[in-house]
């Protein structure tokens, strides 16, 4: 009926249609109360994987924050900038001296980072209100640790300093800050912790009963649909994704009903899909690694890092690139396997010890496909894989 509600860039009415995260909004709140005492509150990380609802949580809690701003007459000026899409210190310097109210005429400061950072130092010395920054995927800027010049910097208009709220999927970054940016974050920090089968249940439940015809789904597909997105890390994106696609899957067949191998067909492509993607981004060396996986996996050579090391060697000379060390190489395979590329154990070998051996590989032949598109591989293409195999 609406297919919309089942893609990835629907937005939920307010804040009361988030399910099963009311701990962690009531804690927002809490770390953001000071507000409406006029007063900027403490710095704020939010940290947790990715698909658990932390840039939505923190869009909407911030919508309710302005509404009552608004109503209590307290001056408020909230600036969301994505790291993904503005990566570099300059650029999100740019933004935040556009987005600063200010009652002159904006200035024309050029391409000199260090000119917005002064004048972005003036804007905020001259804006008598609370200034919060939503630096969203904060892990993807090329510098992070720019907060630092922004947080130390006092309005002498109102006597506060911005308030940075940064949203992470990597739980170490705070670890990795100098210690002087440490010192003066003062941060409350909030964990979004990934959801479970239930919960995802209980999620997709409220977008079926608006997205699909009533008894067109078959009772098993919700619960199928939760439990492969709980496996995921708890991704709530994960799910609608499978269901979105198992109703498509459906429909492509003319079915009258979604049913359960609708969902596992489902998860099958998007899995695919998700290989194919992570693949076309990896950079060559671990594209020329993975590719010797894959000639040893398919040869009758036992599938050990000795031997995928020995491929992977013949492949680099025949592509004229650097040979990266052994163990360089078993840290990217350790890399792939953590993406669900490939999957390896450790068995054991008696006397000769412990032997790491790939058993799976996802998708192999769209695999193979991608690996050939990049440039540098393509030149070995002809070249079959018994003549890297033999020793």
């Amino acid at each position: 009926m609406n297919k919309q509600v089942v893609k990835p860039n629907y937005t939920l009415r307010g804040i009361d249609d988030i399910l099963h995260r009311d701990d962690e909004i009531r804690t927002y709140y809490e770390y953001l109360k000071d507000i409406f005492s006029g007063v900027s509150p403490s710095n704020i990380f939010i940290y947790g994987k990715p698909g658990l609802g932390k840039t939505l949580i923190t869009k909407l809690v911030f919508e309710e924050i302005k509404r009552e701003a608004e109503v209590r007459g307290i001056e408020l000026c909230i600036i969301n900038i994505n790291c993904d899409e503005l990566r570099t210190e300059h650029s999100i310097l740019q933004r935040l001296v556009r987005e600063i109210p200010s009652d002159e005429p904006r200035r024309v400061i050029g391409n000199s980072t260090s000119k917005h950072s002064e004048h972005l130092k003036y804007l905020i010395n001259h804006y008598s209100g609370i200034i919060i920054i939503i630096l969203d995927e904060l892990d993807k800027a090329v510098n992070p640790e720019m907060i630092n010049k922004i947080i130390r910097t006092e309005s002498e208009a109102s006597g506060q300093f911005p308030t940075i709220v940064g949203i992470t999927n990597d739980l170490g970054l705070r670890d990795r800050f100098p210690p002087h940016l440490k010192s003066v974050l003062c941060e409350n920090g909030l964990i979004i912790n990934p959801y479970n089968a239930d919960q995802l249940a209980d999620i997709l439940r409220a977008r079926a009963e608006i997205a699909f015809k009533k008894d067109s789904l078959d009772e098993m597909v919700i619960p199928l649909c939760a439990a492969y997105a709980a496996q995921d890390y708890g991704d709530v994106r994960r799910a609608i994704d499978l269901l979105r696609v198992a109703g498509e899957i459906a429909e492509s067949r003319s079915g009258k009903q979604l049913i359960e191998q609708d969902v596992r067909d489902a998860y099958n492509k998007l899995e695919i899909d998700r290989v194919i993607e992570v693949i076309k981004t990896l950079p060559t060396q671990s594209k020329a690694a993975l590719l010797a996986c894959i000639y040893v996996y398919d040869s009758p050579k036992e599938n050990t890092m000795s031997n995928i090391y020995t491929v992977y060697s013949g492949l680099c000379d025949a592509m004229e690139i650097d040979v990266l060390t052994q163990r360089r190489i078993t840290d990217l395979l350790a890399e792939l396997n953590q993406l669900g590329i490939i999957e390896g154990i450790n068995e054991f070998k008696g006397r000769y010890g412990r032997k790491k051996v790939i058993t799976k590989i996802t998708s192999k032949e769209h695999a193979l496909e991608i690996l050939f598109q990049d440039y540098r591989i393509s030149t070995i293409k002809n070249i079959p894989a018994s003549a890297f195999l033999r020793f």
